[in-house]
């Protein structure tokens, strides 16, 4: 005969009385799931597939003091409209600045299988390589879905005209690479 101590029979109490509650379905009231997992009716799981995904675009490259775009390309991949859709742009602390104040776009209602663009007018201050990221979030059937995505951006110096200096650009840019001095 097995022993088990009181703590072991309780864990296997509280055990068996959780599973004979939620397979008989006293605790599920959830109505909004998509698909539901059962293994002999005792665990059951509630997968929703998120359908919102975001692609970000900007230049590789731009000159100091220059403006430029950072373009989100919202997508809802499933078979519901997403409401109320924003986009917020998040940004180094230094080397790129927003040309206006608020990093919140609204993008509004979309369609299955549709896609929205929304950008923002961006300038690099400071040389160097810089991450930017979008995070787009909506509404689906009452319930948050949301989807992020970054690209790095290099802010570079105004190059001379001329192009002897932009072959001498793109040496010096090679050497740097390869021999990182």
């Amino acid at each position: 005969m097995i022993n088990y101590s009181k703590k072991n029979l309780t864990f296997l109490l509280a055990v068996f009385i959780l599973t004979a509650i939620f397979s008989s379905g006293i605790l599920d009231k959830r109505e909004n799931y998509w698909a539901e997992a059962s293994f002999w009716n005792t665990i059951k799981a509630w997968v929703t597939i998120n359908p919102l995904s975001v692609k970000v675009a900007a230049p590789l490259d731009v000159q100091v003091n220059k403006v430029f775009k950072v373009t989100a390309e919202v997508v809802n991949k499933g078979e519901e409209k997403i409401n109320n859709t924003k986009g917020e742009i998040f940004l180094p602390r230094e080397g790129i600045v927003f040309l206006k104040k608020n990093p919140v776009q609204k993008v509004g209602v979309i369609p299955p299988k549709k896609e929205k663009k929304v950008s923002w007018s961006v300038k690099g201050e400071k040389e160097g390589y810089y991450v930017i990221s979008i995070s787009v979030s909506g509404e689906l059937q009452e319930q948050v879905v949301s989807a992020e995505d970054s690209i790095m951006v290099r802010v570079i110096k105004p190059l001379p005209k001329g192009k002897t200096w932009e072959l001498f650009q793109n040496l010096f840019d090679f050497f740097q690479e390869w021999f990182m001095f």
